[in-house]
């Protein structure tokens, strides 16, 4: 009885043991597996993040503006621009515009821009036209920002490659184009530094609140900010210049309800070339701010800056009108400033 018991408990030991080998086999085999399907599907997502790429850049167009008239529109899809019809030379200044959602680069406000830009600044101003997929909806092109921030970075890496030098270069986003400038600026890191970037009101929703440094996009990076609703409420540039009623609101807005105070922001901004905005030497009362207020001195304007000054960064507060060009005179800016006090 006693062997029968001793045989019995090798027997189911030899058992347990046959099992047990045999699962740690399965488990093994389904660990290969799934390291397998885990890497099918990360080159499958990569597949599909290229597809989108292409599928993207295919559609996208970069124009070439000269002494304000349009001289070429090739596809961004590119290895080389021929910039032989352009009238654009590497050697040259060079601007950069990115329009933002529903957008493109034959909108009112790019225009206006495009011809500023080209009278005061001069050298080769190019909008890269997106407005094929802009024309989706906002939830997917947030969702592939990241692959359109890629696409866009391809775009300018390739006018790099013809020789034009970061460093006499400009970008200007707004909206959505704004957070993609930004992201764009920083993906060129550490190669590669724009000198200067300005944004109009980039675009806040799905973006914040999270923490962003803004100011690794360019050397000298200014964020215009005109709205609570649409635009962003990360303040990490290197000047975060506050409109209106702290950035929030426009008062002009009462007259152009067309734009809003989102859309308000290039109109100003477009208008700082020809008219002076005037920045307020301190908080108003009424903002709240946990960023750093610019030290600034009398007579301070806000706009497109061609010698950037280093030593006034921070936020920067600029009261606007309710009508255009919505800026305030000195003796408004006074009158406005006793008023608070």
């Amino acid at each position: 009885m006693q062997l029968f018991s001793i045989f019995h408990s090798i027997l189911f030991l030899g058992f347990v043991l046959l099992i047990d080998g045999t699962h740690s086999k399965l488990n093994l085999r389904y660990a290969l597996l799934r390291q397998k399907q885990a890497a099918k599907s990360q080159n499958d997502t990569l597949a599909h993040q290229q597809r989108i790429k292409y599928d993207a850049q295919k559609t996208m167009k970069v124009m070439f503006y000269k002494n304000n008239t349009k001289t070429m529109e090739t596809s961004a899809y590119e290895d080389a621009y021929d910039l032989s019809g352009s009238g654009c030379s590497p050697s040259d200044k060079f601007a950069i515009v990115l329009h933002g959602w529903i957008q493109s680069c034959s909108d009112p406000w790019a225009l206006s821009l495009i011809e500023r830009l080209s009278y005061y600044r001069g050298g080769c101003v190019m909008c890269i036209d997106y407005s094929v997929v802009a024309s989706s909806s906002y939830m997917w092109l947030y969702t592939n920002f990241d692959i359109l921030t890629g696409a866009i970075s391809s775009i300018i890496l390739t006018l790099f490659r013809q020789g034009f030098d970061p460093k006499r270069g400009y970008m200007f986003g707004f909206s959505f184009g704004g957070q993609l400038a930004s992201a764009v600026g920083r993906s060129l890191r550490p190669h590669h530094l724009i000198e200067s970037i300005d944004t109009c009101d980039m675009a806040g929703p799905g973006f914040d609140p999270i923490a962003v440094d803004h100011s690794k996009a360019g050397k000298h990076v200014q964020c215009f900010h005109s709205s609570r609703d649409k635009g962003t409420f990360v303040y990490s540039c290197h000047r975060n210049i506050m409109l209106g009623s702290c950035g929030l609101k426009q008062p002009s807005v009462a007259s152009q309800l067309h734009l809003g105070s989102h859309g308000l922001c290039v109109d100003i901004y477009i208008n700082t070339f020809d008219y002076p905005f005037y920045a307020v030497n301190s908080t108003p009362p009424e903002c709240f701010t946990w960023q750093k207020t610019a030290k600034i001195p009398d007579g301070y304007t806000v706009g497109y800056e061609e010698n950037f000054d280093s030593q006034v960064t921070g936020q920067i507060f600029v009261p606007t009108s309710l009508h255009y060009p919505y800026n305030l005179s000195k003796k408004q800016l006074k009158l406005l400033t006793k008023g608070g006090t």
